[in-house]
């Protein structure tokens, strides 16, 4: 996973959303959650999401912790890791991993002609990953009280990370938590080791992890 500073900042998310299926090449930039316009009517509204899906299933994660939205980019594989890593892609220079999140949640690895891939970070660290979906479609604010509690029922690898659930245009959509999903053991197993934690070792030999060093740029 690529730690690092926020990527370019001069448009907002629901500039490139508008802009995605018109934009032929090129990376599409988007601010984090500070300077975003209009952002004192937004808090009276509710909070600001992005609305995704993966297969017919639809998601909303919090717009802060989305810095950009792309179309899938060229994905370099990586050994050694699991089938939802697809691997690395450069991004401008930052060598980024990219989560397959089809294949995360057990589904056919098929993507979408209007499959996206969603640059997200956590908030508190220098930590941030690409997460392919099928699509991306709008920034919608939701009300707080306008989103309900999981059922205790719901099941599946995403259960455990969402957070409540609303009604959008007559469609039922799960909240997720990128916080708790960042975080998880699951994205976190192929962060690098602090060099304080590391055993010294002959030269010319693995780290104490034991990958190479293309296992480590995830």
């Amino acid at each position: 996973m690529r730690n690092g500073e926020p990527l370019i900042a001069s448009a907002t998310l629901v500039d490139a959303v508008a802009l995605a299926d018109g934009q032929l090449g090129g990376p599409l930039a988007v601010a984090a959650a500070t300077g975003l316009r209009g952002s004192e009517t937004d808090a009276a509204q509710g909070d600001r999401y992005v609305l995704l899906s993966i297969a017919s299933a639809h998601y909303a994660v919090l717009e802060a912790f989305v810095i950009e939205l792309d179309r899938v980019p060229t994905i370099t594989p990586v050994p050694h890791v699991p089938a939802w890593v697809r691997g690395v892609t450069n991004l401008r220079g930052d060598i980024l991993s990219v989560v397959d999140m089809r294949i995360f949640l057990g589904l056919d690895a098929t993507l979408s002609h209007g499959a996206r891939m969603l640059v997200v970070r956590l908030l508190s660290e220098d930590f941030s990953t690409g997460l392919l979906v099928d699509g991306v479609e709008r920034i919608v604010s939701v009300p707080r009280d306008r989103i309900t509690s999981p059922e205790s029922s719901l099941e599946g690898t995403l259960a455990m990370y969402v957070t409540g659930m609303c009604v959008v245009d007559e469609r039922l959509v799960a909240v997720l938590d990128l916080d708790r999903l960042l975080r998880s053991s699951d994205i976190r197993q192929f962060d690098e080791p602090d060099e304080d934690s590391r055993e010294p070792g002959p030269a010319g030999t693995a780290d104490a992890t034991g990958r190479d060093s293309a296992d480590g740029a995830l």
